[in-house]
């Protein structure tokens, strides 16, 4: 009977360097209040154990049962029953990744984290627009949506605060920056561009010029519809409301996205210009001008472009 037991404790501590050769990812879940049983089982179930009895009386005889940390983990290439062991036993889990892209609305941004299934629990107060930043969060199974709000609200205030000047005139306060960030974000896909088209705005604000930003109007639309647009009309100009940069100076009631780290860069520097208009190139880009009558000829432009892009499809 001893030497039954010494050849088992043997074959125990043998198997577990045993290796398995897994060709591609598996994510486990182990879940709170799961038993042993349970949990030896789910890693056999997948094949990541080659003995659900030798890799159970392992982990008894050692302890290791009372220390499984519950989670997610990944497990890919060749990897031996200890490697399971020691990851299962320090918590080294697998993340999942949230990706808010550059310019989310807040509506938007809300619809991605409550449709992500492994997202828990109800959001508690809907944030402010701008206020949450757009960026790729990693986190783990079950973790709270509150939580994952408030991460992306921290991220923006640490954004901002490291951004941030005194000697701006123009903007006076973090909103301030958020809000004009977030028109440049709706306006301009390139970066090095966004820098050109905060020089427009501030030079507008100087001269008492509305900034006649279409986003805005566009924002303000969308607010009103469940059915998102990209057209405008010449009454929706002409609307007066608290986000139309046509009928109103200044800037918009409230942000219109959540701008990301080079939009706010642009907005709290913009490029030294005397450009007061831009429009579409047609390319993705814009072309800049300093007076309304160059803004005319490239409007011109840019429905040329547009006719011929028309009439080749």
């Amino acid at each position: 009977m001893f030497f039954f037991f010494l050849v088992l404790i043997f074959y125990v501590f043998y198997s577990i360097y045993w290796k398995t050769n897994i060709p591609y990812n598996i994510i486990v879940h182990i879940k709170q209040g799961q038993t042993v049983n349970e949990i030896v089982k789910t890693l056999k179930n997948e094949n990541l154990i080659k003995s659900h009895f030798l890799f159970k009386v392992f982990l008894k005889l050692t302890g290791s049962d009372k220390k499984i940390q519950y989670g997610e983990y990944s497990f890919q290439g060749e990897i031996s029953q200890l490697d399971i062991v020691e990851k299962i036993l320090s918590g080294n889990y697998y993340y999942r990744k949230l990706i808010i892209p550059e310019c989310s609305s807040i509506k938007e941004i809300l619809d991605i984290i409550n449709n992500n299934i492994f997202l828990l629990g109800n959001i508690s107060k809907v944030p402010s627009e701008g206020t949450l930043f757009p960026d790729t969060y990693f986190f783990q199974r079950n973790d709270d949506k509150n939580m994952m709000i408030s991460r992306m609200q921290k991220k923006m205030d640490k954004v901002v605060a490291s951004l941030w000047r005194n000697d701006n005139d123009l903007l006076q306060s973090h909103g301030d920056l958020i809000n004009l960030a977030s028109l440049i974000e709706a306006e301009a896909k390139d970066n090095f561009e966004k820098y050109t088209i905060s020089s427009v705005f501030y030079n507008r604000i100087e001269k008492g010029m509305k900034l006649q930003s279409d986003p805005t109007i566009l924002y303000y639309k969308n607010l009103k519809s469940k059915i998102k647009t990209r057209k405008i009309f010449k009454k929706d100009l002409l609307s007066d409301n608290p986000w139309n940069t046509y009928t109103r100076k200044g800037l918009p009631l409230t942000a219109i996205c959540s701008p990301g780290l080079s939009a706010l860069d642009a907005a709290m520097n913009p490029r030294k210009t005397s450009f007061l208009y831009f429009v579409a190139d047609g390319n993705g880009g814009h072309r800049f001008s300093n007076n309304y009558r160059e803004h005319l000829e490239n409007i011109k432009l840019w429905k040329d472009k547009l006719r011929k892009s028309n009439e080749i499809k």
